[in-house]
């Protein structure tokens, strides 16, 4: 079967009727802004021939922006994908319907007892650079540690590409801000660990994203404009 039989995938047509741009196509899918042949499609890989292809160019803004959702968890209560669908969906926000919320998928899982920021997402574009293991994105964590850490502990525990610093402490403990590419996933909580006695991992940043202003078991949607 030839290209041409296969037909072209939706997200390329409506990108070159509605004269945008690959990912903004995807986001009006998502949103169910698109039909086919009269039948509301979500699938951006899904092929089309010569079918009839409508767009709603009326839909609203935040229904057009693919859905990314940002959550603080608690370092005693792991954030599951289902936990937050629920809270989203109790929420009652018509432009977030079931299917959006289930194409939802968790991204940079937080390490095995950390806290902190964590990153759920329908949006292809965002995947694809969170995701992407040949340019990571930096990482920013609070540790906290029992006791006092020595000028020299710290001096080993630098190496290219890794800050570590001393945030504060007192004779009982102590916080470190560690930043860096290689500052993730569990392999990276493990050597900590192993370095240090570690009593709290609560991750900042993620590239340019910070948690503030989120409170602990809070969330929110990303706004346009907002990037990683």
């Amino acid at each position: 079967m030839s290209a041409n039989d296969e037909g072209v995938r939706l997200a390329k047509r409506v990108a070159a009727t509605q004269n945008c741009s690959r990912r903004e196509a995807e986001a009006l899918i998502f949103a169910g802004a698109v039909q086919v042949n009269g039948q509301v499609v979500t699938d951006p890989a899904r092929r089309v021939q010569d079918e009839t292809v409508q767009v709603d160019r009326l839909a609203h803004h935040s229904t057009q922006q693919a859905l990314t959702l940002v959550a603080c968890q608690r370092p005693d209560a792991p954030l599951t994908l289902a936990a937050l669908q629920a809270q989203v969906r109790s929420e009652n926000r018509p432009e977030w319907r079931p299917e959006r919320l289930a194409r939802l998928q968790a991204v940079l899982p937080l390490p095995r007892g950390a806290s902190g920021l964590c990153v759920f997402s329908e949006d292809p574009g965002v995947l694809r650079h969170l995701q992407d293991p040949r340019a990571p994105l930096e990482q920013e964590w609070l540790a906290t540690v029992r006791g006092t850490v020595a000028p020299e502990t710290l001096q080993k525990m630098q190496f290219p590409g890794f800050r570590v610093s001393l945030n504060h402490q007192t004779d009982a403990q102590a916080v470190l801000r560690i930043a860096g590419k290689a500052a993730q996933g569990s392999g990276f909580a493990q050597w900590l660990a192993e370095q240090l006695p570690l009593l709290e991992l609560r991750r900042q940043r993620i590239g340019r994203l910070g948690l503030a202003p989120l409170s602990a078991g809070a969330w929110r949607a990303l706004t346009p404009g907002e990037r990683f």
